[in-house]
């Protein structure tokens, strides 16, 4: 059971945070401080907590809508989380084994959990599918004789109504009857409806959501006993429990580390020792010269009665092996404790469990290189085996290559209240500021890695350009040179400064719309031997009018049938005024201007369902080869 898409309603200062889709792999929701990020991780992980923890509907309703809302009906009846998942080939097989073929009518299903912590499930469901199956299971007699049925009710009743001397031509005996009502009582039919019984089946399959938060970071120095009086609660609840899951990740346990026996004592810490160093610092990659020590403490303490007794501790110690020094786990750095903890913890559900991952701000303590560190530890640790959903406010944390896991998180406040969009190019400056930052850092980091740097105007020439590459290349046409850096100045006005900026020491090519705004200061700079004049690259040169945009590269009609999609909207051809470019034609007849990167966005996200015309194709293919002729 794969996780789609999930909805908070009424949780805190989320009022309908509208349908959130989910990653397969990584989701990111991002935002402001207050913007309802951890509001809507925490609704989600009640849904179907890894723990025993609930709604508390005095708690987390929404203050300014309690008493209004209360007059209308009870509190605990309102639904604060809704998840939509889509059944996977184990899931859709165990229905088949118990109740047939077709049955579930399609494999998607929403549960919802209520205030009152009631889970109510949504699905469609084909009934007179589980009858026939289960009436092909009767013996032929039997079978012959209900076959017109197509209610399970119904069907019960005629089964209890037959009598052996029912039919003269081919008589029903006894053990007809006993078989039949057997079939359906194998099926889980003979007290519940098809309903209850795929939910029944399906419930077990329901994914646990586990939370790691701050208070689950590891102590340096614990007690055995504490250890052992914390064995019934899960990991991640306290340090506690993040401790034994340390030990169970390395394959050992108090009994093994405790051995009196020193020969075997030593050489069990040893081992666990080595595994745990090679397993965190495969991603810390701050400081690889440290390495994890165990080791085990006896300590005599005096007792309420005047008797003395020995107390174990296990101690968890760092060493640098460039200098020898070694200290306590409790005294490194905080960034480095909260990432150990993490493994340690999740430790407890790997290759088991396989959980649905949230995290809250994670790796907020870490330096930037370290949080891209952990990204890699969530896309290649993680994120194969279980979805993992996270909040972030860290541009380090943001992935500028997959922009499409983003989701963006603002509070309106009252009456509106938080809401997420994954409508990442048209949305506030300030939530959008991680992964502007993120972009810029991107940008910053490719412009002195490769010497190939294609500047654009703006995000959606970057989208354009990249997915039709792609596209170009998918249908042998020519794609973009794999050296290119390609990146978004943020307007035409800016790309002047970029080429300032790069100029002198790489080499730069601009794509740039014909007759833009800000066009002559990069003339200008060709004029002044700042630019060479083959590389700019203007996009009227791949369609053969006087003016274009980049827009203009699609076929009319396949960027009417974009922006259709962008905007619900049915616009023809035949709507629009005469004129040489789409996006002034649209607007002309809008009497307004519309938001480019919304197009872009639909297309970044839906390019797949489209069928793009030749000349969409090769239009993009002419401006590719212009732009890898420039490379020298």
């Amino acid at each position: 059971m794969k996780i789609t898409s999930f909805r908070v309603k009424k949780f805190r200062n989320i009022v309908d945070s509208g349908p959130i889709n989910v990653d397969p792999f990584v989701t990111c929701l991002v935002g402001k401080n207050e913007a309802g990020k951890s509001g809507l991780l925490e609704a989600l992980y009640l849904f179907n907590p890894a723990y025993d923890d609930k709604f508390d509907v005095n708690e987390q309703y929404p203050r300014w809508l309690a008493v209004k809302d209360r007059k209308t009906g009870a509190l605990a009846e309102q639904t604060p989380i809704s998840v939509t998942f889509d059944l996977d080939d184990s899931d859709k097989a165990a229905i088949n084994e118990i109740l047939g073929e077709s049955v579930l009518a399609d494999k998607s299903l929403t549960v919802e959990r209520k205030y009152s912590n009631k889970i109510t499930w949504s699905f469609k469901h084909n009934e007179k599918a589980a009858v026939d199956n289960l009436i092909n299971n009767f013996p032929q007699n039997v079978a012959s004789l209900l076959s017109d049925i197509d209610e399970l009710d119904n069907l019960k009743r005629a089964i209890e109504g037959l009598t052996p001397v029912q039919v003269e031509d081919d008589s029903i005996t006894p053990e007809d009857i006993i078989l039949a009502k057997n079939a359906i009582k194998e099926a889980g039919l003979n007290e519940n409806g098809v309903w209850d019984a795929i939910v029944n089946l399906l419930k077990p399959k329901l994914p646990k959501f586990f939370r790691f938060t701050g208070y689950s970071t590891l102590p340096g120095r614990i007690d055995f006993k504490a250890i052992i009086a914390s064995d019934d609660d899960g990991p991640a609840r306290s340090g506690l429990q993040t401790a034994r899951a340390l030990l169970k990740l390395a394959g050992t346990d108090l009994e093994q580390l405790g051995n009196d026996d020193y020969e075997l004592r030593k050489g069990e810490l040893e081992a666990v020792q080595i595994d745990l160093t090679n397993q965190v610092f495969e991603y810390w990659k701050q400081n690889p010269d440290l390495e994890v020590l165990i080791d085990v403490d006896k300590e005599t303490v005096r007792q309420a009665n005047d008797t003395s007794a020995v107390a174990r501790y296990l101690d968890i110690r760092l060493r640098d092996k460039r200098t020898g020094y070694s200290n306590n786990f409790s005294q490194r750095s905080s960034g480095f404790r909260w990432f150990f903890s993490f493994l340690a913890a999740f430790g407890e559900f790997e290759g088991k469990h396989s959980p649905i991952i949230l995290l809250d701000e994670p790796a907020l303590t870490l330096h930037g290189k370290a949080q891209a560190d952990f990204l890699r530890f969530i896309n290649e640790r993680l994120a194969p085996m279980s979805p993992v959903i996270y909040t972030t406010h860290s541009p380090f944390m943001v992935e500028a290559d997959k922009l499409n896991r983003v989701r963006v998180v603002e509070d309106h406040g009252p009456p509106v209240g938080a809401t997420s969009s994954d409508e990442v190019l048209a949305s506030d400056p300030d939530s959008l500021f991680p992964l502007q930052a993120a972009l810029g850092y991107d940008i910053a980091q490719n412009l002195f890695v490769g010497p190939h740097n294609l500047v654009v105007e703006g995000t959606s020439d970057y989208i354009y350009l990249k997915i039709m590459s792609d596209l170009c290349g998918a249908s042998n046409r020519k794609s973009l040179d794999e050296r290119w850096r390609v990146l978004p100045a943020g307007g035409a006005t800016n790309i002047p400064t970029f080429v300032s900026l790069v100029g002198p020491h790489l080499d730069v090519t601009v794509l740039a719309d014909s007759d833009t705004k800000g066009m002559q200061r990069v003339t200008n700079m060709i004029e002044q031997k700042l630019l060479a004049d083959h590389r700019l690259i203007m996009a009227n040169e791949a369609t053969g009018a006087d003016q274009a945009d980049i827009e203009d590269l699609f076929s009319e009609g396949d960027y009417l049938k974009l922006y259709n999609m962008a905007f619900c909207s049915s616009l023809k051809l035949s709507d629009l005024p005469n004129g040489k470019r789409i996006v002034k034609r649209i607007e002309a007849h809008l009497g307004s201007t519309f938001i480019h990167g919304k197009v872009a966005e639909k297309f970044l996200r839906h390019h797949h369902e489209i069928n793009l015309t030749d000349t969409s194709l090769d239009h993009f293919q002419e401006i590719i080869k212009l732009i890898n002729n420039t490379i020298e």
